[in-house]
């Protein structure tokens, strides 16, 4: 199976794999990679229960080479470019590696292994299809941050630069040999970010300057250290690198420095620039700078490497021929080894971490967020990810720091919030429109700075509501005709939402900043009432006044998720009439969920309810009284504990999970429906030995009754719809799988109402 990936000029054949994990005294675990069919990761209908990470490569920050292999990293994933095969693949935490937050790579020739540091301390070592993972801080007296900085191979040894010191790991014997803390003066701990060598000598850039020392002598004694430490060496070193008979060190702002023949001195370019990072060959030096590559060669010429496809060169490394491999932050791994520049780039979204989602017309979209936990706003890049089919795709849209998805329910007319530019309208035709205080009622709050704070926006059937942060009117309407009107209330309070939904009366519901007051607003437009709702008795009754999240479930019920659990109110009228609480749902004998921030609320095609809090996923039934699954990152392929955002694909089942690390997703049994069968859907089909998950049929009428026969009419097994899905193991009742042959899948709707919903062939 192949694809051609838009932004490359080769054709693609892309390889995942599977992998077992076996544990192994100490502190190492071994995994073994085995292939998997790509349909598993590359298309929209999967099995139930399946994972799959969404991890963005546009960001890689950094490269290694090896032959004819070439590593990218970004935070959750490499991306392993074969050039004698013309073939792009990808590992990540499902499919072996050891975790995620990637800092650093680096391949040793020699032993042939991939080495993957990562910011809890941990390192990975891959080699052919087996991978080792490491922590070798895991006995040591270490506290604070262990993160690996970066990764050099020097003598068949990896020097790991960490925030404590260096751990130097002998790759033929895959142990650590020694480690270097508190190598500052007198006996400081010092953090790490590159070394590098000359002849017998390693250099270290740290946060209190240079550090050189002789690897013949003790460097476990801070005593054999020479520190390059006053004047503007006093600081944070980014970066030391060895070139010719030189070695170089940069100095963020300030500039390139030379140390040769025993002193220091400055170069007299690339003074005051924003350096990050050095890397040599033996032909040239390489230099990231903000967003342009320079080369240096041995003549101490100066040049920029330009092309369009570089936009923020994290770092490079020179191969054979002199072709350049680029970390670029945007676009991938970009290399001229084809002649021009080209770049290479893994299907996924453009966004790391997005921390809003949202669903329209099969499609899941992704957002990466507007403003900070303090709601200052982040200069976030305005894109919109877009998961369809079993793949992604990007636009741009023309704001910044985007926080609000929403469609028109009967176009493709899309609204997006931004948290300083407004909203922007754009329709099937991609032409757009941007409202803000110039042809609208919204509010610049900080003039004459651009601060249209827009935190979410929703299209209902009386036109398009808009919260306004910050602004006395921080409700307003677009209706039908094009006509704006804006709302306040009474509440100070009211000034600061940052979520809202519309309930089945068109109540709208605005969640408030818990930092400037909390509560939640309930406003009716025909009847103009209004509620406060706060933790106070009769007032809403809520478990605190910090509420998160909010959805409107299938039955109409409000659920609210708060800083001390969730809650609902079954009639969201009842609230204009005072004197209401809100229930709480009541789980293994203590208020559900009471000592978690509950971040997301998501309700799928079985009106159960998707929650999710800062110590991880939980799904609950209808009534939040029953829990069906509890993942977290010790049971399952999640990036975090800590949820952002929770949305559901209700065609397909498939949850989306938005951590503070990543984006995942599951595919769940539960999808929408309505009250007739349409294209009812079994999958797998037919079910072969090697399956052991569960069979999906989909596109049932809401809710249904399904049985599952033998062709002579025999029942085998019978269950219910979540929504329009049911779930299958493929047992029958004694909890034996079926014999070989074919099976008919009856079903029925709420009526009684029975036909035939498809077969299933079993091959044993």
């Amino acid at each position: 199976m192949t694809r051609t990936l838009a932004s490359s000029t080769l054709t693609l054949y892309v390889a995942h794999w599977l992998f077992k994990i076996a544990i192994t005294p100490g502190n190492i675990a071994t995994v073994l990679f085995f292939h998997i069919p790509l349909w598993l990761h590359a298309q929209s209908d999967v099995p139930l229960s399946t994972w799959r990470l969404h991890v963005s490569y546009n960001n890689i920050h950094s490269v290694a080479i090896s032959g004819e292999k070439v590593f990218g990293a970004s935070e959750n994933g490499i991306a392993v470019l074969d050039r004698s095969e013309n073939s792009l693949t990808t590992f990540t935490k499902l499919n072996g590696l050891y975790g995620v937050a990637i800092t650093s790579i680096a391949f040793d020739n020699v032993t042939t292994q991939l080495l993957i540091g990562y910011r809890d301390g941990r390192i990975d070592v891959v080699k052919d299809r087996t991978v080792v993972s490491f922590d070798p801080a895991q006995n040591s007296t270490v506290t604070g941050s262990k993160k690996i900085n970066h990764i050099s191979i020097h003598n068949n040894l990896a020097y790991l630069a960490a925030d404590y010191g260096v751990i130097i790991f002998d790759l033929a014997r895959s142990e650590v040999k020694e480690t270097w803390r508190d190598i500052g003066i007198d006996g400081t701990t010092v953090r790490v970010s590159k070394s590098t060598f000359k002849e017998d000598s390693i250099f270290l850039a740290t946060d209190k300057g240079v550090f050189a020392g002789d690897l013949r002598q003790n460097l476990l004694d801070f005593n054999f250290w020479k520190r390059f430490d006053a004047g503007e060496f006093s600081g944070v070193i980014q970066s030391v690198e060895a070139f010719g008979q030189k070695v170089y060190a940069t100095v963020k702002s300030l500039g390139l420095y030379r140390y040769e023949g025993g002193s220091w001195s400055k170069e007299n370019f690339l003074q005051n620039e924003p350096l990050q990072s050095l890397n040599s060959s033996a032909a040239s030096l390489l230099i990231s700078s903000g967003q342009t590559l320079w080369q240096l060669d041995g003549n101490n010429v100066l040049s920029a490497v330009s092309s369009e496809k570089i936009t923020y060169p994290n770092m490079a490394l020179e191969g054979s021929g002199g072709q350049l491999w680029i970390a670029d932050g945007a676009n991938g791994i970009v290399s001229n080894a084809g002649g021009n520049f080209s770049n290479f780039l893994p299907n996924g979204p453009a966004s790391a971490r997005p921390s809003n989602l949202g669903y329209h017309n099969k499609s899941v979209y992704a957002l990466g967020g507007g403003y900070s936990s303090t709601f200052a706003p982040l200069g976030n890049l305005g894109t919109i990810d877009r998961f369809s089919e079993g793949l992604w795709s990007t636009q741009r849209s023309t704001m910044l720091d985007l926080t609000s998805l929403t469609f028109d329910p009967n176009s493709d007319q899309r609204y997006i919030g931004s948290f300083g530019y407004g909203v922007e309208e754009r329709n099937a035709e991609n032409s757009l429109q941007i409202f803000n205080e110039n042809n609208s009622n919204l509010v610049n709050t900080n003039p004459p700075e651009r601060n249209v704070t827009v935190t979410a926006v929703q299209k209902t059937t009386a036109g398009l509501w808009v919260s306004n942060y910050g602004a006395s009117q921080s409700l307003h309407l677009l209706d039908e005709g094009n006509v704006w009107t804006s709302y306040s209330f009474a509440p100070l309070a009211s000034r600061y939402p940052v979520k809202m939904d519309v309930d089945f009366y068109g109540n709208v519901w605005l969640v408030l900043n818990p930092q400037q007051g909390g509560g939640v607003i309930s406003y009716n437009k025909s009847e103009n009432n209004v509620a406060y709702l706060t933790d106070i008795e009769g007032s809403g009754g809520l478990p605190s006044r910090a509420v998160l999240s909010i959805a409107v479930d299938r039955d109409g019920f409000v659920w609210l998720g708060t800083d001390e659990g969730v809650c609902y109110f079954a009639d969201p009228q009842v609230v204009f009439s005072g004197g209401v609480n809100a229930v709480r749902p009541v789980f293994e004998d203590r208020f559900l969920l009471r000592d978690d921030r509950v971040t997301a609320v998501a309700v799928d095609g079985g009106n159960r309810k998707w929650i999710g809090t800062e110590r991880g996923v939980w799904l609950f039934n209808a009534s939040g009284d029953e829990l069906i699954y509890n993942f977290t990152t010790g049971n399952s392929p999640l990036l975090s504990n800590v949820i952002l955002d929770i949305d559901i694909n209700h065609h397909t089942g498939e949850v989306f999970f938005a951590t503070d690390q990543g984006l995942v997703s599951f595919r769940s049994d539960a999808t929408e429906s309505g009250p007739e069968f349409e294209n009812v859907k079994i999958f797998p089909n037919p079910v072969t030995p090697e399956f052991s998950g569960m069979v999906a049929i989909s596109g049932l009428a809401t809710d249904a009754i399904v049985k599952i026969t033998d062709v002579s009419g025999k029942l085998v097994w019978q269950g219910q719809a979540n929504g329009g899905t049911v779930s299958w193991n493929v047992r029958d009742y004694h909890g034996k799988r079926p014999s070989t042959g074919m099976y008919l899948v009856f079903s029925a709707t709420a009526d009684g109402n029975e036909s035939v919903a498809g077969k299933i062939a079993i091959v044993e």
